[in-house]
C-alpha cells in the first residue's frame, strides 16, 4: 500500500510569535522593520489561536517547530506555547532503508532568542522539555554597534549556564562587513562558553537592514573568507556548523570546507515555511510577501508565489546554461527579490561582482 503524506507543507515551521523585540539590530531582516513601512503589523494571534495552529500543524505531521519573533520571549505566553507544543504527538513519516516509515514522536522544538529574557525560569522549562536554545552573538567588540546594547558578555554567560543545565544550544551569528574582522574571536568565545553548534548567517538586505545595507553587505571575497574562518574554528573545536542561507555554488565549489555545511539550494517552501505573528504564511523569514492565512493553508498549493518556490521558477537568467544549475539556486532568492526587485534577480553577493561568471 502506498502511503500518502497528510500535507504538502514542509516538515519544519518557523513561528514568528510577535513583532516586538528588545534589540534594535541594524542587520535585522524582519519585514515589518523595513524603512518604507509597507509591511503592516496586523493583530497578533492570541494564545488560543496559536495553540489551534500548532495543534493542526502537528496533526499534519509537521515535526519541527522553531519559535522566534521579533523576540519570542516578549510574549507572556511563550513558555506556555513551548510547553503545549512539546506535549503534542506527531506521526512522523520518513524514509528508512528505502522505505517510508511512520512513527509517533514528540515534536522537535527550538527557541531562537537574543538572550536578554532567558532567565532561570526559561532555562528550567528548556531543560525539562529538552528544547534547543539558539542565541544571537553578532560580534564581541561590535555587539553594541550591531544591536544597540552591550550584551555580548551576558550572552556568553547564558551559554555557560545552558551547558551546566544540559540544554542543547546553537550560537546564531550574523556576519556583516562591520564584524567579519572579529569572526574567529566571536565564534571561539561562543564555543568555549558552551555553544553546541553554529548557525552562521551572512548579512542579507531586508527589514531594518535596508537602511544600513551599504555598510553591511559582504563582498564575494569576504563571504569566502568568513566561510573558511568558520570552518577552521569548527574543525579545531570538533563542533558542527551550518550556513543558514544558501550561497551560489560558483562561490564555494573550490573551497576546502571540512566541517561547515553550506547549502546551495533554497529551502523556502520546501524544507521549511514561516507563519507570521498575525497568522499569515510566508515562504521564509526573509520574505516580504504575505500569502494565505494559515487557516487557509490548503489553498497555498494554488498560490503562484508559493509555487514559484516549490517549482524553482526563480533561477536568474545569468545562471542559464550553468553546469551547476541542478544543484544551485543562485543564492538567496528572497534577498535577490528585495535587492533586485524580482525573485530571479542576482543574489546581492554577486550583483556587484564585475567578473561574475557562473560555471559553464
Amino acid at each position: 500500500m502506498r502511503l500518502r503524506a497528510p500535507t504538502f507543507l514542509p516538515s519544519t515551521v518557523v513561528l514568528e510569535l510577535t513583532y516586538k523585540c528588545n534589540h534594535n539590530c541594524i542587520f535585522c531582516s524582519c519585514p515589518w522593520y523595513a524603512p518604507e513601512g509597507n509591511f503592516s503589523e496586523l493583530p497578533e494571534l492570541s494564545t488560543l489561536q496559536w495553540k489551534d495552529v500548532i495543534a493542526e500543524m502537528a496533526d499534519l505531521g509537521i515535526a519541527s517547530f522553531a519559535f522566534t519573533g521579533g523576540e519570542a520571549l516578549m510574549r507572556d505566553d511563550c513558555l506556555e506555547l513551548l510547553e503545549f507544543t512539546s506535549s503534542l504527538s506527531v506521526n512522523k513519516t520518513e524514509t528508512v532503508n528505502g522505505k517510508l516509515i511512520t512513527h509517533t514522536v514528540h515534536p522537535e522544538v527550538y527557541l531562537l532568542s537574543n538572550g536578554v529574557l532567558v532567565n532561570h525560569k526559561v532555562m528550567d522549562v528548556l531543560a525539562r522539555l529538552n528544547i534547543s536554545l539558539s542565541m544571537s552573538l553578532p560580534g564581541l567588540s561590535t555587539f553594541e554597534e550591531h544591536t544597540g546594547y552591550d550584551n555580548a558578555a551576558m550572552v556568553l554567560e547564558k551559554f555557560r549556564e545552558a551547558r551546566r543545565r544540559g540544554i542543547p544550544t546553537t550560537v546564531n551569528s550574523t556576519v556583516t562587513a562591520k564584524n567579519a574582522h572579529e569572526l574567529r574571536g566571536t565564534l571561539s568565545a561562543a564555543l568555549l562558553a558552551g555553544a553546541g553548534q553554529l548557525l552562521m548567517n551572512r548579512f542579507l538586505p531586508g527589514g531594518r537592514g535596508l537602511s544600513y545595507a551599504d555598510d553591511l553587505v559582504l563582498t564575494a571575497t569576504q563571504v569566502k573568507e568568513i566561510l573558511l574562518v568558520a570552518d577552521d574554528v569548527l574543525t579545531r573545536a570538533n563542533r558542527q556548523g551550518t550556513l543558514g542561507t544558501e550561497i551560489p555554488l560558483c562561490l564555494v565549489n573550490d573551497l576546502p570546507l571540512k566541517t561547515l555545511h553550506v547549502g546551495t539550494r533554497c529551502s523556502a517552501a520546501k524544507g521549511f515555511f514561516v507563519i507570521g505573528p498575525s497568522g499569515y504564511v510566508r515562504v521564509c523569514n526573509h520574505s516580504e510577501v504575505r500569502l494565505n492565512h494559515i487557516n487557509d493553508w490548503k489553498n497555498l498549493k494554488h498560490n503562484d508565489y508559493w509555487n514559484t518556490f516549490t517549482m524553482r521558477k526563480y533561477l536568474p537568467s545569468e545562471c542559464g546554461g550553468c553546469r551547476h544549475m541542478l544543484n544551485c539556486d543562485g543564492g538567496c532568492r528572497e534577498a535577490a527579490h528585495i535587492a533586485g526587485g524580482s525573485v530571479d534577480s542576482v543574489d546581492p553577493v554577486l550583483a556587484g561582482e564585475d567578473n561574475y561568471n557562473p560555471g559553464m
